[in-house]
């Protein structure tokens, strides 16, 4: 019946299929768009949206879901593809365009950038070019619940309809379609969590009873994976399980690809009274559990308009709210013990980091032929023989000079540059460590930097100094601070065009919310509360030129302080990245007196935290790059 009908759509959107009688692609760009109009034509459609998101609304998704990549060439993990009869738009926002822009071909797709708060974007202007009375066709379990409404708003206004599609048209039309993730999940134990599933599952159906919710739709893959005490490898970067949990006040259900649980997973999933159920059954279950159910919650952000058009047509009995996940929000402040591990990771993380600088400059100094993907490579073997590292936490962007100006920058090695001396070299990346996970920015230069290389570097770090000496109350939202990264740049006329910090996951994902320090204020802010990590990341970037970032990340602790009005904690930021600054490209009578204090602090915390597990060269080079910086820049020596 219904559950057989429904479920083996959502097995299909893990499972490559064919539509018979539609040509497959081995690739799509060109021929993906003409037999997508095709497809359109059958069914009656003005125009279809491919969303990047797989079912569970995720940043990163496997491989099997690469849909709009697939059509548009594009791979950025930013974006849509919206295909009209007679035209395409690929739609990303500041990051990517340039990225998208070379991948797109252009007698096929145009490249918009999406605007935050006010400009037109895709909705409008779709509505806007569409004929009259269009029927627009969208995958609905590729879709958060936000981004349709919006979209069936704008659309509605200008007399078109938002069609929720029964088959995804891309999976028909991909031959060689990857199979979905099948990797192995483990345990995350107390000792590094901190919290027992019970006691999760108790403080969950506690907030549940508060906000007037009968259950709970938990969606967000890093949400199943930290409510479970789990962890996999379902997704590159992002130690996740694809997998849906259903939370009610009496019980509680995963919904997960059984030939992935072994014995000792479904032990300590049983052990806290939760049952298992194979992942296709999770929409006919929901459907039914609807019928007895009086409210279930599910997150706007987080989860897809599917779900909530399941809830939807059971709208006389089960009650829908809409509101940040509980989840989402107990995960983002972290425990004391998660707190230490973050601690620990950094530390790991630190090492190899001093050990891939300290090589680095050496390798450059003697004139060695390098590039931006032999240098990715070795810092991803450094980071690798740190004790329990688990893999990378996103593809590291290793650029030099112009490519450093590409915010979102991948070297391939088909297409990248060699490392000179003339230019600068920004390098973010992290790792994924049984203990935490890490995210770290550094820019470098290995010749004479000019001035305007030190100014805009300088600019950047009293940025970065201001947002992470803040001292906060309780309360204050990641949008109110943001002004006081850019103030410096601002001063110059200079900006970027990113967000200044996002939460980070305790071996979790490198991207996590709810909180998030923006420029651009949001309908929900989330406040940032004790125990969240941030971090801090600053940046400037001159197109064709170069880029820098100076990004760490940070706990929020309580900050000391004299008075305490209005009874509330103050906070402030303390930085958990442990690594040197570029002494070389600060220039230090841009910085006043607290200024050089910070650093000359922060250097001192890097040495004594991480000198004492290195040794021979490498600590020699940590030695000198966390001297005060009179030293290090003037030469001078501190009495």
């Amino acid at each position: 019946g219904l559950r057989g009908a429904v479920g083996s759509l959502v097995s299909a959107r893990l499972s490559p299929k064919q539509t018979p009688g539609r040509p497959a692609l081995e690739m799509g760009g060109k021929d993906a768009v003409d037999g997508l109009r095709a497809w359109m034509a059958s069914e009656g459609l003005e125009a279809v949206i491919i969303t990047s998101d797989d079912a569970h609304q995720s940043e990163y998704v496997a491989e099997c879901d690469t849909r709009r990549a697939f059509v548009s060439d594009f791979d950025g993990s930013a974006g849509t593809a919206v295909v009209l009869k007679e035209s395409a738009y690929v739609w990303t926002d500041g990051r990517y365009v340039l990225q998208a822009n070379k991948q797109c071909d252009p007698n096929v797709w145009k490249v918009m950038q999406t605007m935050p708060k006010g400009g037109a974007n895709m909705p409008e202007h779709l509505a806007e070019i569409l004929p009259p009375s269009s029927k627009v066709g969208i995958d609905p379990f590729l879709v958060p619940v936000n981004t349709a409404k919006t979209l069936e708003t704008k659309l509605k206004a200008k007399g078109h309809e938002l069609v929720a599609l029964q088959e995804n048209p891309v999976d028909g039309l991909w031959s060689n379609r990857p199979p979905p993730p099948d990797g192995k999940v483990i345990v995350q134990p107390l000792e590094r969590a901190g919290q027992s599933v019970k006691d999760k599952l108790a403080q969950l159906r506690a907030s549940l009873e508060a906000l007037g919710a009968e259950g709970q739709v938990v969606a967000a893959l890093d949400e199943v994976a930290w409510l479970l005490n789990i962890r996999g490898c379902d997704i590159v970067f992002n130690p996740v399980v694809i997998s849906y949990v259903i939370v009610t006040k009496d019980t509680a259900t995963w919904y997960v690809e059984e030939g992935k649980v072994e014995d000792d997973i479904r032990a300590h999933v049983t052990s806290a009274g939760i049952a298992i159920q194979q992942y296709s059954l999770f929409p006919a279950d929901l459907a039914s559990l609807c019928a007895s159910l009086p409210s279930i919650l599910v997150d706007p952000a987080r989860s897809s308009w599917g779900i909530s058009r399941i809830i939807a047509q059971h709208a006389a009995s089960c009650a829908l709210v809409e509101r940040l996940s509980p989840v989402c929000e107990a995960k983002s402040i972290k425990n004391g013990v998660e707190v230490q591990g973050i601690r620990e990771a950094h530390l790991k993380d630190a090492v190899a980091l001093a050990h891939f600088f300290c090589w680095l400059e050496g390798a450059m100094a003697a004139g060695e032929d390098l590039d931006e993907v032999s240098v990715a490579d070795k810092l991803e073997g450094l980071r690798r023989e740190q004790d329990g590292f688990m893999g990378l936490s996103f593809e590291t962007i290793s650029s030099y000079g112009a490519n450093g100006a590409i915010i979102h920058y991948k070297p391939s090695s088909a297409s990248c540059s060699k490392l000179g001396t003339d230019s600068l070299f920004l390098c973010d990346s992290g790792g994924q460590y049984r203990d935490g996970t890490t995210d770290v920015t550094r820019t470098f230069c290995f010749g004479t930097p000019t001035d305007h290389h030190k100014q805009c570097y300088t600019l950047v770090l009293k940025g970065h100094i201001a947002l992470s000496s803040v001292v906060f109350p309780a309360g204050t939202t990641g949008h109110m601070l943001d002004i006081l990264a850019r103030t410096p740049l601002w001063t110059s006329g200079l900006d970027y065009r990113h967000g200044t910090g996002h939460g980070v996951g305790a071996f979790l994902n490198v991207h996590e919310g709810p909180q998030l320090i923006s420029y651009y204020p949001r309908d929900t802010d989330p406040p940032i509360k004790l125990g969240m990590t941030s971090s801090v990341e600053p940046g400037y970037y001159e197109e064709g030129n170069f880029g820098i970032r100076i990004e760490n990340v940070a706990v929020v602790v309580k900050a000391k302080t004299p008075h305490n009005f209005g009874g509330v904690d103050y906070l402030t930021f303390q930085p958990v990245t442990m690594s040197p600054l570029s002494a070389k490209l600060i220039d230090i009578s841009m910085l006043s007196s607290d200024e050089v204090n910070w650093v000359d602090d922060y250097h001192s915390r890097v040495w004594d935290s991480v000198s004492p597990r290195l040794e021979g060269p490498t600590k020699e080079w940590l030695r000198a790059n966390t001297l005060p910086l009179v030293t290090q820049v003037l030469g001078e020596d501190v009495a």
